[in-house]
């Protein structure tokens, strides 16, 4: 049996094209500003503000290609997507 897709995704990898979605087997998705963020507290520190610029980016780039934004949460850290359809 093949493992399971992640479901948690880094925004960085995303906006390089690192990770393409298009095709992906499930509808629902984690986006978060890195993976150690997203075991971390979900204070947003002013040294992450440029790293939540990425991750909306990010967020924004998957609505133009079928997500839709359903949570922001973690102190906007985490964002869950739905893809529509």
């Amino acid at each position: 049996m093949l493992p399971r897709p992640p479901r948690v995704f880094e925004a960085d990898d995303v906006l390089s094209g690192r990770v393409v979605l298009d095709g992906y087997p499930f509808r629902l998705i984690y986006l978060v500003i890195s993976h150690a963020s997203y075991f971390a507290d979900a204070k947003v520190h002013p040294g992450d503000l440029p790293r939540v610029d990425v991750l909306l980016s990010a967020a924004e780039l998957l609505e133009e290609r079928g997500w839709e934004v359903v949570a922001v949460d973690a102190g906007g850290k985490l964002i869950c997507l739905r893809r529509r359809g």
